[in-house]
């Protein structure tokens, strides 16, 4: 078995026929696609049994709710293919796309992917680059200043088995703690350009929500990766990436996510903490200079006594 694609499911009747034609579509007729159903109470569960029966690539599994996490982590230890591959179910995928991935990964531990952002009105769809072109020493540190997500990856199952890694259950961000370590540790990462993955954008997700208290996990989410990488000797060698990290997350795009909420000023302060105990000289860090002018300026400037000026660009 070459691949096993792991697609954890929770009441996603509206999605997931679009998701799973793109699965059935596929070309790569040596690989399994483990429908893993969090315990859906809508249509879901019949949607992906029938998706089943039609073709012997789908295997079913049902278990009770416990969230993206704990569905990722069931399918895990199922998976039989020599790489392991991640979609969420209300994403959709290029008919190519798996073949193409197996072909391009080589002997590399784990490739990466484009990404396709598909909005309702389509004038907003844009491409980002699974791999940034940012300069950096290495490859694992261009990686870790890419796209986080587990789902645009294929990965080299006995090696991704081999880091005992298992995704942080009942948490937002729960992709950081395991992609970031998933990079570091990487001998070699591959990159296969192009749009094969359509990541669609609806709301109930974290950059559409306001005042969802789950905000605040990337306070416990990046922890936690501070500690994995204490733990495995690599803060010192990736400490630029790492602070990069939690620049993007707590003082820019998560900055942006705490200014449309009911509490600015509780996470303001806790970034504030955060940053001065671990990265102190922060606003030094060399990937700032790759930002355009208003994000390098709402870095070095933005306080909650110069937040009026700010607000205007911030989209509510």
């Amino acid at each position: 078995m070459r691949i096993s694609l792991i697609v954890p499911m929770y009441n996603v009747e509206q999605y997931l026929e679009a998701c799973l034609d793109s699965l059935k579509a596929q070309t790569l007729s040596d690989m399994e696609i483990l429908l893993i159903d969090d315990g859906s109470t809508d249509h879901t569960s019949g949607i992906a049994r029938r998706y089943a029966q039609q073709d012997t690539r789908f295997r079913y599994y049902r278990k009770p709710n416990g969230g993206l996490s704990d569905a990722r982590n069931y399918g895990i230890p199922l998976a039989r293919g020599e790489y392991i591959a991640f979609l969420d179910s209300d994403d959709w995928v290029e008919p190519d796309l798996y073949a193409r991935m197996s072909e391009a990964i080589g002997t590399a531990d784990v490739l990466v992917t484009d990404i396709e952002y598909r909005f309702a009105e389509e004038s907003k769809n844009f491409l980002m680059k699974g791999l940034s072109d940012w300069d950096a020493s290495s490859i694992q540190k261009k990686a870790l200043l890419s796209p986080l997500f587990a789902w645009n990856k294929l990965y080299k199952r006995d090696w991704f088995m081999s880091l005992g890694l298992r995704y942080p259950e009942g948490l937002w961000y729960e992709d950081l703690p395991v992609t970031t370590l998933v990079f570091a540790r990487a001998n070699d990462i591959a990159y296969l350009t192009g749009c094969p993955i359509h990541y669609r954008q609806r709301e109930g997700s974290i950059m559409a929500s306001k005042n969802d208290e789950r905000l605040g996990n990337i306070f416990e989410i990046l922890d936690l990766v501070r500690r994995r990488f204490k733990e495995n000797g690599l803060s010192t060698q990736y400490h630029e990436e790492l602070e990069y990290l939690h620049i993007e997350h707590l003082r820019l795009y998560g900055m942006f996510r705490f200014i449309r909420s009911d509490r600015t000023e509780e996470y303001y302060a806790k970034s504030e903490e955060v940053m001065k105990r671990n990265f102190p000289g922060w606003k030094n860090n060399r990937y700032i200079a790759n930002l355009n002018l208003k994000n390098r300026l709402f870095l070095q400037y933005y306080s909650p006594k110069t937040a009026w000026l700010f607000h205007p660009l911030i989209r509510k």
